[in-house]
């Protein structure tokens, strides 16, 4: 009975041994990639109800560097600042690009009527951009409704910045 009982706790100290040796210490791949995943995309989430001002708001930005693609600027503007501006709302497009993965019902019942309004509203300033064949009087009206949306943006779309 002792050597049974001897043997059994040598068999304990045994697995005690083993088990508090030092494993192998290192990072697990999948692991960080999951954790850079999560971290990088966790700010792209606008509450729920406001996933179709968000869209409109990309929407709108798009427009807006699709106009200013042009290459016939009034040679009156800084060219610099021009430049800037492009850069910037590229930018931001790249960053809320995740807005149109979005999806829920009201977000689809209510963008499908700002989507209409904003292809319309842009569609008339390059419309009169090319009538009035780019002169700086266009340009200074595209400019100056360009500057208006920009501004309701800020305004009433505050909460949708992330």
């Amino acid at each position: 009975m002792a050597f049974q009982c001897l043997s059994w706790i040598s068999i304990l100290l045994c697995i005690a041994q083993v088990s508090s040796m030092p494993t192998k210490c290192q990072l697990q791949r999948t692991l960080m990639a999951k954790t850079h995943n999560l971290l990088e995309t966790m700010v792209c989430r606008p509450l729920e109800e406001d996933v179709g001002a968000a869209k409109a708001v990309y929407k709108s930005l798009m427009k807006v560097s699709s106009l200013m693609e042009s290459d016939s600027f009034p040679q009156s503007w800084d060219a610099d600042k021009l430049v800037k501006f492009q850069i910037i709302v590229d930018r931001q497009i790249e960053e809320s690009e995740c807005i149109t993965r979005i999806k829920t019902q009201k977000e689809e019942d209510d963008f499908a009527v700002r989507d209409a309004a904003l292809t319309d509203y842009f569609d008339k300033l390059e419309k009169l951009l090319k009538e009035k064949e780019f002169s700086v009087c266009a340009w200074e009206v595209v400019r100056r409704e360009v500057l208006s949306v920009l501004q309701f943006i800020l305004v009433e779309n505050s909460n949708n910045f992330w």
